[in-house]
């Protein structure tokens, strides 16, 4: 039977090294919204399935007539091997993703086509060429997507487990910041791209038919542009959501704007601390130049009731040994209710991967490992062994259930939710640690009388 005569299927995956562990591992995993609003371009004349191989492998025997598949850095080799596989049974597979976009060379040979770009745009003529037999090696996205004219994303694609707790929602593309360890700029661009209001109300519609019990603002920096975000926080007020998104610690600069977050139903801002010891070296954080003024942001955000997702990475150039203790015990002491730990990662694509690779400090490119809880890299001021350890000490410590308990206060808002969050968090963190632990290190950085477990 002729393909353009049949129900065309399609199978999107989002890969996943099988048996691998990293620290944002969860019970209810964060809802994927790449290739759910992707799937969103499609017609609908096409079947489509969707599988998140945190939650579930695909098998390889799907009876399926396209497979879609995103690339991260960390999960090419899989997303590669998945290409093969297909392929060697005569299924057309599209590898589309940051990675990809990146290395289209290397991603192009386990593909039929690679995308680069964000796809939205060029999903007609794919699958035009698609249905015709005649797919192009590459494709190119060219200018940027248009917020305003693509469709809410297929949540119902995904499985139950990414819809129960949280639900994501993207309302603009786009970073104008330059930080050197960060790919959004080049593959989303500098410049804050809006979606319509309209589509994010179909998309608040549909997260309350799931039952969704909190959402996830995912915009690198909601609270960039205060303007549109009031606009926003009067929707999300109307849809009744406890909400979360990404700032800075230049929100607590205003208290007003605080007390109107906290009245839309804000319960906390995942705010990028990256480095304590030379905050003022990013653009974000300029005006935090020493640890007392990040405190006081900290405790004027809390003061109006708003708690903190704190990202924190180790592997600076500045960093010494001490730099594990002095952390954990900011976050402690700051009562800092969810705890993010990555290692610095060269990504490719980055100024930072360029800066490294001229130095010749990258110790191998072995994408699974780039995940930021590998170190894949040579620090300055430290061994590599002592760098992933202390990371690993301070994930383990922050993650026992006495200092969760010792950290949180029964007296702020929302203590149901962040006590649920870093429980939801305990087992893949603990996990982690102990499969990477190295006793001789730890050892030998107790020595340096760094990461010891009391605080």
């Amino acid at each position: 039977m002729p393909l353009q005569n049949k129900t065309k299927r399609v199978l999107f995956i989002f890969p996943r090294e099988q048996g691998s562990q990293v620290s944002n591992d969860a019970v209810f995993p964060f809802p994927l919204l790449g290739l759910t609003q992707l799937a969103s371009a499609f017609p609908d004349h096409y079947e489509l399935t969707l599988v998140d191989e945190s939650v579930r492998p695909v098998t390889g025997c799907e009876d399926v007539d396209l497979v879609c598949i995103t690339s991260m850095t960390s999960t090419a080799r899989r997303g590669y091997e998945l290409g093969d596989l297909y392929r060697k049974r005569g299924v057309p597979v599209v590898i589309g993703g940051v990675h990809a976009t990146i290395l289209p060379d290397e991603a192009g040979g386990h593909a039929s086509s690679i995308v680069i770009g964000e796809a939205e745009k060029i999903i007609p003529e794919l699958l035009c060429d698609f249905e015709a037999g005649r797919l192009k090696p590459r494709y190119y996205a060219g200018d940027y997507t248009s917020l305003t004219e693509i469709k809410p994303p297929r949540v119902d694609l995904l499985n139950w487990r990414h819809r129960l707790f949280i639900a994501s929602l993207q309302t603009s593309r786009g970073c104008p910041n330059t930080c050197d360890f960060c790919s959004v700029p080049q593959i989303f661009g500098r410049t804050l791209r809006l979606k319509s209001l309209e589509t994010i109300k179909l998309e608040l519609q549909a997260a309350r038919k799931s039952r969704a019990k909190y959402m996830f603002v995912v915009d690198d920096n909601f609270t960039a542009n205060r303007a549109r975000a009031r606009e926003l926080m009067a929707v999300f007020k109307f849809y009744g959501f406890p909400w979360m998104g990404f700032s800075t610690l230049a929100t607590a600069e205003d208290p007003a704007f605080l007390q109107e977050l906290r009245d839309s139903g804000c319960i906390s801002l995942f705010i990028g601390f990256e480095s304590l010891l030379q905050p003022d070296s990013f653009v974000k954080n300029k005006k935090y130049a020493d640890r007392a003024a990040v405190s006081r942001a900290v405790k004027t955000i809390h003061d109006a009731g708003i708690g903190i997702q704190g990202s924190f990475i180790f592997g600076f150039d500045h960093d010494r040994v001490s730099v594990f203790h002095e952390v954990v015990q900011f976050i402690q002491d700051n009562e800092i209710e969810v705890v993010n730990m990555n290692l610095l990662t060269p990504f490719p694509g980055t100024g930072l991967y360029d800066r490294f690779e001229a130095e010749d400090r990258l110790l191998h490119h072995e994408w699974p490992k780039y995940d930021m809880n590998h170190v894949v890299f040579q620090p300055k001021g430290m061994s590599a062994e002592e760098l992933l350890q202390g990371y690993l000490w301070a994930v383990k410590y922050l993650a026992s259930p006495t200092i969760i308990l010792k950290r949180l206060s029964w007296r702020r808002p929302n203590y149901t939710y962040f006590l649920t969050a870093n429980f939801a968090l305990h087992r893949a963190h603990t996990k982690m640690a102990n499969r990477l632990w190295d006793k001789d290190v730890q050892h030998h950085l107790e020595l340096q009388g760094g990461c010891r477990f009391a605080c």
